[in-house]
Formats: C-alpha cells, structure tokens, sequence
C-alpha cells in the first residue's frame, strides 16, 4: 500500500513539472532582469500584471523599450501605460532573421491588446515596415499612424517560444493618449551632401575677353578693304616721284659694250689718219 502511494505521488510530481514546463515556456521577468538596462520596463511589466500574461503564452515577440526610452511615458497613468504596452507584445515569434527573410515590405503584427476585446478599429495591430535593409520600424495599425519606433537590434531570441527585440521609442496607437514622436536629428548632423555637378566653365570677364581678341588671330577684325593696289607701299614711306620721259629713255637706253667702244676708237684713228695725210700732200 505504501509502495502504490509512493509511486502515485512520484507519478503527480512528476505531471506537475510536465504541465508547469508545457504551460509557461519562460519567463519573462527572469529573462529581462539579466538586463539592467530594461530594468524600468521590466518593473512596469510586473506593476501592470502583464508579465503573468505574457509568461501563459507559447510563443511571443516583446519589443522592449531602454530605461531611457520608457521614460517619455512614465508620467502617465497606469491603465494607459498597460495599453500602449500591450501594443509591444506581438502574438508571434519575430527575430530580427525572420524579419529580413520577409518576403514583402510591410507586415500587420497582431497584439495582445487586440485578445482584450476593447480595440477599436485597428488599435490592437501593428504595421511592421522595412524602409531598407537593416531599416526596420514600427507604428500603429490604424490607417495614417506614423511609423515612430526604429528596430534597433536583438536582446533574447528563443526559437520559437521567446523573442525580444529592442525598440527606440513607445508605439502610441491614436486613443491611448499624445503621440511619441520620433526625436529630431543632432545638432550638427547636417544631411548627405548632393552629389557634386560637373564644373561649368566660368565666363570670361570683359578683361579676359579683350585680351582674348587681342591675342587671338581668329577673333581679330579683318582689315577693311583699301582702293590701293595690293604692291601698296608701307605706311610711313612716301611714293616715288614719276620720272620724266628723258629720264625714262635714258635710264632704258642700254649702256654700250667694250667691244663697240673699241670699234669706235679704230674709226676715230682712221678718220685722223686720212686727214694727216691729206694735210701732207
């Protein structure tokens, strides 16, 4: 009998460590309290009563928020703050290598805001967008929310139970209080410069330009016709003065030859000679 009692005991405690290990696949205030940077979330979590709910799940995506970021909601009462977190637990596993193997830009995440029966319209849904690779955001499902919260990166991934990816800020669906809206860039982080244009040549000044048609042989005015011949002379130098007709015959008359000088000495001798002779006899 005592044997049979021992064994049904054993048999129960060990049923009991089965459902306890099937029913509640983590834990997720053990999981976050590795983190102290999520310690602030974590606490409003466990003060929310939504850590219970989270660890009844099987599979599940927290997209947690940084001490820091928490913060910007921390201020607000306590049923709003449960609300815009349970926005930030998605009804599936998400790591960030399933959320690059997505085969389509945008996705609708569902929540567990949307199990309590109180959504309204698309107020229990995220819009997952990838803008480019390694550029993931997260908004609100209702229609014209802004895509607010940038996927910064992965905390615990336990496939396919456990994921928790960290956001940059809170998703505040449209009813559940102002907008958190995405920080403005640094001061100083001026945006890329566009890429540089070719360099146009610059336009010459009326300097330049003078000096061009100065130097330039092609660009230089072209003489204006003259009546005057093209033999012209040079300006500076006066004309010749036109001969006179002597003086023109003169200058043509050839100079005579030696040997018609010699002819003319021999003639002169023999003219002189004859008279002698006649002045003889």
């Amino acid at each position: 009998m005592a044997a049979k009692a021992s064994l049904l005991f054993i048999f129960a405690f060990f049923l009991l460590a089965w459902s306890s290990t099937s029913t509640h696949a983590f834990n997720i205030t053990k999981v976050l309290g590795q983190f102290p940077e999520y310690g602030t979330f974590n606490d409003i979590l466990t003060q929310t009563k939504l850590a219970p709910q989270i660890n009844s799940r099987q599979t599940i995506t927290i997209l947690a928020l940084d001490n820091d970021s928490i913060s910007t909601i921390a201020n607000r009462s306590l049923d709003q703050v449960k609300k815009i977190l349970m926005n930030h637990v998605v009804l599936d596993y998400f790591d960030t290598l399933k959320i690059q193997k997505l085969g389509k830009k945008s996705a609708i995440l569902t929540t567990l805001y949307q199990t309590t029966g109180a959504a309204t319209g698309q107020q229990g849904f995220l819009n997952l967008t990838k803008i480019a690779p390694g550029n993931v955001v997260f908004g609100s499902g209702v229609s014209g929310a802004p895509l607010v919260s940038k996927l910064l990166g992965s905390v615990v991934a336990q496939p396919f139970n456990l994921s928790v990816l960290h956001v940059s800020i809170p998703i505040v669906a449209p009813g559940f209080g102002d907008p958190i809206l995405a920080p403005p860039p640094p001061p100083g982080s001026d945006p890329p410069p566009p890429p540089p244009k070719k360099a146009e040549a610059p336009a010459p000044s009326e300097d330049d330009e003078g000096d061009y048609e100065g130097e330039s042989p092609d660009s230089a005015p072209s003489p204006a016709p003259s009546d005057a011949p093209a033999d012209a002379p040079t300006k500076g130098k006066s004309p010749p003065k036109p001969k006179a007709a002597d003086e023109e015959e003169e200058a043509e008359a050839p100079a005579p030859s030696a040997s018609s000088r010699m002819d003319s000495s021999i003639a002169i001798a023999a003219v002189m000679g004859l008279i002698a002779s006649l002045v003889a006899f």
